[in-house]
């Protein structure tokens, strides 16, 4: 998941709450119907849209034959505002960019877990979850590029075995990284845990999603997959899963579902987990806490990744590395990136401080 554009956008809306507040007009009734006006601007909740709607009439109704300076105030800012929030919104990744008030949508639909939109903008596609960022683009004229930076440095999970036998992936997101793995390691067996069947459908019909022989999908919960598993048959174990409020399921980020990744993975495996910046020491605590030979990081401005290495995976120092970089990027290409650059974002696990007394994920305590 990537949530960098939901983290801009709420940016400019606390910006909007804060003026309004100062100027001690938030709490009239119309520019609180403001406010909702724009949440669903930049949220795109027709509930919302809907609400704002309704209480407007009643609003100007209820003040009809009045001159009031409320009503006054909504359509001043509602045409300040509007193109204020247009400002944020081109999201770039890398060189291409992504124009939202200029984007297509395909498709919107809704499932038992999620409200989804299909959109795109020039060349690039992409599948998004209602309240929270994009879950997935793709350049349809490149399929093979990585968009999202915290993407490339799951491919680092190379660094250890760049020839698996197995990797089990828990959350399909549109797909891309599964047919990365695929690509540049065709004999490699490919098991995704997928809850959402609507998340598969749509990266089959707007992504070119193809499961196959070697890619096998299983509609299940992960957590509950996981437990029905025969032990040390995976090599890797990528966990890229988030629900539609931007938290990652409490049941796949405990300390006890850490053991269970431990226990179905080989001896020499390793395990990558996608996480956004909140709740950062609780994540990187209850890491420590597991029984991991040691724990590596990735860093991107919007996410970081925690790569836990179980009892027999080697170790690696800055030059061991560069000396892996350079092999995969004569063996494993991939387009637009430069596995050096990559390696740059990788820390050791220890660097960096965080609150060693942050509270841990446990299933002792069920959290939302």
């Amino acid at each position: 998941m990537m949530n960098k554009c939901y983290i801009e956008k709420k940016t400019k809306l606390n910006e909007m709450f804060k003026y309004l507040f100062n100027k001690k007009q938030f709490a009239s009734s119309a520019n609180c119907l403001l406010f909702l006006h724009y949440v669903n601007r930049v949220f795109n909740l027709r509930i919302v849209s809907t609400l704002s709607l309704l209480l407007l009439i009643i609003f100007v109704w209820k003040s009809r034959g009045e001159t009031n300076e409320n009503v006054l105030l909504f359509l001043t800012f509602s045409s300040n505002f509007n193109s204020y929030i247009r400002l944020d919104e081109r999201v770039t990744f890398g060189q291409y960019s992504y124009i939202l008030n200029k984007e297509t949508i395909l498709e919107k639909c809704s499932s038992k877990y999620h409200n989804i939109t299909i959109a795109q903008s020039g060349s690039l596609r992409m599948l998004r979850f209602d309240m929270f960022g994009f879950e997935g683009v793709v350049h349809i004229e490149k399929p093979n590029v990585i968009l999202f930076d915290y993407m490339r440095l799951q491919l680092l999970a190379f660094l250890w075995n760049s020839k698996p036998d197995r990797i089990l992936f828990i959350g399909l997101g549109i797909g891309i990284l599964p047919r990365t793995f695929h690509l540049l390691s065709p004999s490699t067996l490919i098991d995704i845990v997928e809850l959402d069947s609507m998340i598969v459908d749509l990266a089959r019909k707007y992504f070119s999603f193809e499961d196959n022989q070697s890619i096998r999908i299983h509609i299940k919960d992960g957590r509950q997959f996981l437990e029905r598993q025969r032990s040390n048959q995976y090599d890797m174990i990528l966990v890229d899963a988030f629900t539609s409020n931007g938290h990652i399921p409490h049941t796949l980020q405990t300390l006890e579902c850490l053991g269970e990744y431990q226990r179905v993975l080989k001896s020499n495996g390793i395990v990558l987990g996608n996480f956004v910046y909140e709740h950062e020491s609780r994540y990187r605590q209850t890491y420590a806490r597991a029984l991991f030979r040691h724990v590596y990081r990735g860093l991107t401005t919007t996410n970081f990744i925690l790569i836990g290495l179980n009892k027999q995976a080697q170790l690696f120092n800055q030059s061991l590395f560069e000396i892996q970089a350079r092999i995969l990027q004569q063996t494993h290409s991939v387009p637009e990136m430069n596995w050096l650059e990559e390696i740059k974002y990788l820390r050791d696990g220890n660097e960096d401080p965080w609150n060693r007394s942050a509270t841990i994920f446990t299933d002792q305590i069920v959290e939302k």
